[in-house]
């Protein structure tokens, strides 16, 4: 099992903060993770937000093609700007 964090817009426009889901093979990969949330969550709104983001695994950011592990907390941090 990972759980997945969701913030900002991406939580908003998915309607949670938080998911859990089995680890459906021993080789997923972050990308393998956004594409199941897509189908979950197949909002425009999501989708958008979603590929705009960053994400990381346990606490450290990382790229597209870092594989998870069974445990894993996973969040997808889309970019912020503010003045």
């Amino acid at each position: 099992m990972i759980k997945i964090l969701l913030f900002a817009g991406l939580a908003d426009a998915a309607g949670v903060r938080e998911i859990e889901i089995d680890l459906i093979k021993p080789s997923m990969t972050v990308e393998s993770v956004k594409k199941l949330l897509k189908k979950q969550y197949s909002s425009t709104a999501f989708i958008d937000e979603l590929d705009k983001s960053f994400a990381s695994i346990n606490q450290e950011y990382v790229d597209q093609n870092t594989a998870v592990s069974d445990h894993d907390e996973v969040a997808f941090i889309p970019p912020v700007s503010g003045g």
